[in-house]
C-alpha cells in the first residue's frame, strides 16, 4: 500500500531569480540614493541664505556607492568653511548667540516626509516587475 511520492523543487530558478534581483535592487538602489541627494540639494538651495551666493553655489552630492557590507551611501557636502556656522549657529565674541538657519537639516527633513517615501516605493515596484 505504499504510494510513491515525487517531490518537484524549482529551487534552481528561485535562486536565478534572487541572483538576478539582486543586481537590480543593488542598480536601483544607487539610483534612489543619487535621486534623493539631487532632491535634498534643490530643496535646500532655495532655504540657504544669499550674501555673495558662495554658500548656495558650494553644495555637492557625493555619488552614492555600495559598501563591502552591502549598504549603499552617498553624502551631500558643502565646501564653504562656515556652512557649519550658518547651518548650526555660533557664538559671538561679544558673548552672543547667532541662531542656526538649518537649511540642510530643514531639507533632508522634507524629503524624508514627502519625496522618499514615494521614490522607494517606485524603487521597490520597480524590482519586482523586473525581477
Amino acid at each position: 500500500m505504499g504510494k510513491d511520492i515525487s517531490i518537484v523543487s524549482n529551487a534552481d530558478k528561485v535562486i536565478e531569480n534572487f541572483k538576478k534581483m539582486t543586481k537590480l535592487a543593488e542598480q536601483e538602489g544607487i539610483a534612489f540614493v543619487n535621486d534623493s541627494m539631487n532632491k535634498i540639494v534643490s530643496t535646500a538651495k532655495p532655504l540657504t541664505p544669499v550674501k555673495s551666493g558662495d554658500l548656495r553655489r558650494g553644495y555637492r552630492v557625493q555619488g552614492a556607492r555600495v559598501l563591502s557590507a552591502g549598504r549603499i551611501v552617498g553624502a551631500v557636502r558643502n565646501n564653504e568653511k562656515y556652512f557649519k556656522y550658518v547651518e548650526e549657529g555660533h557664538r559671538t565674541r561679544g558673548g552672543g548667540f547667532v541662531k542656526g538657519r538649518f537649511m540642510l537639516t530643514r531639507a533632508t527633513n522634507l524629503a524624508h516626509m514627502s519625496y522618499i517615501p514615494r521614490r522607494f516605493k517606485q524603487m521597490a515596484i520597480r524590482i519586482v516587475k523586473k525581477g
